[in-house]
């Protein structure tokens, strides 16, 4: 039996591509007043399941029921040794590659969006070809004003 006040992790299974939509859903549920329930968190790299750390399984269970994408199975206990491979903060530019799509999130050109031309790591910058202009009009910024909207291969 764990400590009282002592949080677990537990991992819900859900429909893959909807674990956002479920952490939305999971967010509105909790109540200023529940103390119990200490952080959600989905990881891009494990999909289909998402994490909760709380107090106890049967409070995570309670909050997952009645949830469209959330599956019929028992919430499973996860140890933080298993989720912190995944919870290493990569640099954005490592995760960008020629021929994604990306969009400008901040500064002036914010809200632009183009392909990937060129990547230069030394900078950290990115030079994107806007899909809207009339003519090809490189635009270098740096890597951590852009969102990768598509890559080159999957789409997200």
């Amino acid at each position: 039996m764990p400590e009282a006040g002592r949080t677990r992790f537990f991992a819900v299974k859900v429909t893959v591509g909807q674990e956002r939509n479920v952490v939305r859903i999971m967010e509105a549920r909790i109540g200023p007043g529940d103390k119990d329930i200490h952080s959600i968190l989905f990881l891009p790299s494990i999909k289909g399941y998402i994490f909760v750390e709380a107090e106890s399984k049967e409070r995570v269970s309670l909050l997952t029921q009645g949830i469209r994408h959330v599956k019929a199975r028992p919430v499973m206990p996860v140890e933080m040794k298993e989720l912190m491979p995944h919870l290493v903060e990569r640099p954005m530019i490592e995760t960008i590659s020629m021929g994604d799509v990306v969009e400008i999130i901040s500064g002036p050109l914010q809200g632009i969006s183009g392909k990937v031309i060129r990547i230069d790591k030394p900078k950290n910058e990115v030079t994107i070809e806007p899909s809207d202009a009339a003519f090809p009009l490189p635009i270098s910024v740096p890597a951590d004003q852009v969102r990768v909207m598509k890559q080159s291969g999957e789409v997200r």
